[in-house]
């Protein structure tokens, strides 16, 4: 959910790491890069180390998992103590990056996707590739490899979703359709499993005078995640991906993007959404939902505990409807990279850390949190509602439907999209004015890059 702030903090992040170190330098040591991980870590390794603490910085979000984490890393590794700093997401993006380059460093720490912390990471040498550790675990076989490029980077930092893997996170986090059942129910209305199914849900529900879709868009990016999943029934996500990544050629002008504009102009224009919704913030309009108004709501796996108290048991979620290829895509990713430090002297004991976390047999434990673990693993739900996202994170999973976010491709760009979104949907501008003003975003950022 924070993600769509990350351009904000991109200029901030950049001037602190040009200050620490000059780009491509070697701010880390050979000897931790240079030592590969060709099997996974034991416990004889890390005890080699002898009695050591493990500093690690995590998003305060992680609490939990970390309550369940640490103690049962300390009790497989007795020698190791590891101190713990939980940061909120804007502090943790604002000082990751220089704390990484200062000394002494964290082993291991969260960062985020993109070129605003992980991009700088990367390209002032903080942290070490994972590539050699996803080997030694099997990384591909636990999780779907097409998902990989969220972490994945050139040498120098100036490519993103290609080149070698820095990071890796061991839950997902996107959007899906919350709906409530007893409604759906007693409007007669079949669950949608495709897109034209979905869009026939809405024109029922419409005429049966029900609100087809509660939006709340005052803070402008709850609209770009509802645009998302209607992209994604028309645009392949490896397209989307590509755009974002900054692969180059890619465009964001396209028949397939121009559909899902005008196709979300028209369910304005029927109305579709709420009334007045760019007076409504998410916030109010998540709270309307879970009260029981509306139909269906277009929203991330976040809302699940807000909307699961408020409707019980007719709360009910799914996967975006998919379009005519069949395959389920929409707005989301994989949840913030965990990274080894270039700089760490227990390089044994930091890959344990972030071997541990993501193990497949760690996915039940974060699923008892209401997290959605990527893992391909057998999950047991505490509710229907998480039940239903876990399924639905499957999917997304199995068909690499994640499509990140768009605001990643550039330092500018989440203003830019949030701004010629809010004017497209009021009728102010034309899907090609949308469009073109992406594109230029685009291009002047990867000709900025590239130098």
């Amino acid at each position: 959910m924070f993600k769509k702030r990350l351009g904000i903090l991109f200029a901030v992040v950049t001037l602190m790491i040009t200050g620490c170190s000059s780009p491509g330098s070697d701010t880390g040591s050979k000897a931790n890069t240079a030592d590969l991980i060709s099997q996974p870590v034991t416990v004889e390794e890390v005890a080699a180390l002898g009695d050591i603490t493990l500093d690690v910085w995590a998003d305060a979000g992680e609490e939990k998992t970390m309550k369940i984490l640490v103690p049962k890393y300390e009790a497989m590794y007795p020698n190791v103590k590891v101190n713990l700093t939980l940061k909120g997401f804007d502090d943790l993006m604002k000082t990751v990056v220089p704390a990484l380059a200062g000394d002494p460093a964290p082993d291991v720490v969260q960062g985020n996707q993109g070129y605003g912390v992980d991009g700088a990471l990367v390209k002032g040498g903080l942290i070490r590739k994972l590539t050699d550790v996803s080997t030694a675990y099997n990384w591909g076989s636990a999780y779907n490899p097409d998902d990989f490029g969220q972490f994945s980077w050139s040498e120098d930092g100036s490519q993103y979703g290609t080149g070698e893997l820095y990071g890796m996170s061991p839950v997902g986090e996107f959007v899906g359709v919350f709906y409530n059942k007893k409604k759906l129910a007693k409007l007669g209305i079949t669950l949608p499993n495709t897109f034209d199914e979905f869009a026939t849900a809405l024109e029922k529900a419409k005429k049966a005078g029900e609100t087809p879709i509660i939006l709340g868009n005052s803070d402008k990016w709850p609209a770009t995640h509802v645009f998302g999943l209607i992209q994604g029934a028309f645009t392949p996500a490896s397209e989307t991906k590509d755009l974002i990544t900054g692969k180059t050629g890619s465009s964001f002008i396209s028949s397939t993007n121009e559909t899902a504009l005008n196709t979300m102009r028209d369910w304005i224009t029927k109305g579709y959404f709420t009334k007045g919704f760019d007076g409504v913030s998410a916030d109010d309009a998540t709270a309307k939902f879970a009260a029981g108004n509306g139909l269906f709501y277009m929203g991330g796996t976040w809302f699940g505990g807000t909307i699961g108290e408020g409707l019980g048991e007719d709360a009910g979620f799914i996967a975006n409807p998919p379009g005519a290829s069949g395959k389920h895509a929409g707005t989301g990713s994989y949840g913030l990279g965990w990274h080894i430090s270039s700089k760490t002297d227990a390089l044994a004991a930091s890959v344990a850390f972030v071997a541990m976390i993501m193990d497949p047999a760690f996915a039940p434990s974060l699923a008892s949190l209401d997290r959605i673990p990527s893992a391909n693993a057998t999950l047991e739900a505490s509710s229907p509602l998480l039940k239903d996202m876990q399924d639905a994170g499957k999917k997304m999973f199995q068909d690499a439907g994640l499509t990140f976010y768009l605001d990643w491709s550039t330092d500018t760009m989440y203003d830019v999209y949030t701004a010629k979104l809010q004017e497209f949907m009021a009728g102010k501008i034309k899907a090609a004015d949308i469009m073109q003003a992406i594109q230029n975003n685009w291009d002047t950022f990867q000709k900025s890059r590239n130098g």
